[in-house]
């Protein structure tokens, strides 16, 4: 069986709540976890999104 490689994107999701000038807290947050999950799984990350 021939092992899959994926081309992901990271989507890090900006509640209205969290608002302000820059990049939140909760979107560097979200960034590192989808990180991580990504290079766990041995996936390319090609992009993030926000």
């Amino acid at each position: 069986m021939m092992d899959t490689t994926y081309n992901v994107g990271i989507y890090c999701r900006l509640s209205n709540d969290d608002e302000r000038d820059g990049e939140s807290v909760s979107i560097e947050n979200q960034k590192l976890l989808l990180q991580n999950y990504v290079r766990q799984r041995g996936w390319n990350e090609v992009d993030v999104y926000i």
